[in-house]
């Protein structure tokens, strides 16, 4: 009988302060006594009936940003190709750009959805892509995802995935082009080899059959994969090795070869806020017999890229 006399007795005593409080009791008409109780949960004590008003508000539109965000990936970037010897010979600089948008939205528990684009712009030529990638979870193992795509590459397609075990995954996959009716199969296995480690094989059947062999590895420190292609026509290698200094700063150096070019590029990146990560990428090579130089600048945020890419080659 104490308790429940000392806790009506609270009860009494918080309804005579709220009533007597005219900022107390306008936060109660408002939003009752959770809008009173979140005021002294939000870090520094807020006072004024209005500070309250306006935090509580800012919490609630940052719920709804997440809820949206949640069913909501906006993601695209922007590529700027700038030469200097062309802009030392008096042609300008802008040699070529290019952005692509995609947007990700989650219709249902099962179903997802994908509608993207891409533009591209190189001298007096150019082209565009725009592609909805619908996909579907049959199980909890398997999923299937139909595409389609209209542009420079128009084709239609579909592809499943299933998990053999806990540690496999395989997919297979077929296209069709829509400009020349030729047909691509495509199947890969991927298999965990430890808690840090992947390995995949991949062969293509088609116009460039190939067939690949690739390898990943990922830790708290530092990332590395690499990738040997034997097509019918072509050969091709890449390697590319992340570390990470800190939580904030990161190196990387990666290599590509092929049967008509080699690459070395080397460089790093900074993350400058929560959505925001600035890199800095130099490459040296040569293709087609002729020596290139480019220098990166890329800017990522979490829902948006911009990169900027500035070649040295005549």
């Amino acid at each position: 009988m104490k308790e429940i006399a000392t806790e009506n007795f609270q009860r009494i005593c918080e309804a005579y302060e709220i009533l007597s409080d005219e900022s107390k009791r306008q936060i109660y008409d408002i939003y009752g006594m959770e809008g009173l109780t979140s005021g002294l949960e939000l870090g520094p004590k807020l006072n004024k009936a209005e500070e309250i008003k306006e935090e509580l508000e800012r919490l609630r539109r940052r719920k709804e940003q997440e809820k949206v965000s949640a069913h909501v990936r906006p993601s695209g970037s922007i590529l700027a190709n700038l030469s200097l010897p062309q802009f030392l010979g008096g042609r300008g600089i802008m040699r070529g750009m290019a952005m692509s948008s995609e947007v990700q939205t989650q219709i249902s528990k099962r179903n997802a959805i994908a509608i993207g684009g891409n533009l591209a712009v190189n001298g007096n030529s150019g082209g565009g892509t725009a592609t909805v990638v619908l996909r579907h979870q049959l199980s909890s193992v398997s999923s299937i995802e139909f595409m389609a795509s209209a542009g420079l590459r128009s084709l239609i397609g579909v592809q499943t995935s299933r998990h053999l075990s806990l540690h496999s995954t395989a997919t297979m996959g077929i296209a069709v082009s829509l400009r020349d009716g030729s047909i691509n199969l495509s199947n890969s296995w991927t298999r965990e080899l430890s808690e840090t480690t992947s390995g995949n094989i991949q062969l293509v059947l088609g116009l460039e059959s190939a067939v690949a062999v690739g390898w990943q590895k990922k830790e708290e420190k530092m990332s590395a994969a690499a990738e040997i292609k034997i097509g019918t026509s072509s050969f091709g290698a890449t390697a590319h090795y992340t570390h990470r200094f800190s939580a904030k700063s990161h190196g990387r150096i990666a290599g590509r070869v092929g049967s008509s070019n080699l690459e070395i590029e080397i460089g790093g990146g900074r993350k400058i806020s929560q959505f925001s990560t600035v890199r800095m990428l130099y490459s040296v090579g040569i293709q087609a017999s002729e020596e290139l130089t480019s220098a990166w600048l890329d800017v990522t945020r979490k829902d948006f890229v911009a990169k900027m890419k500035k070649n040295d080659d005549p």
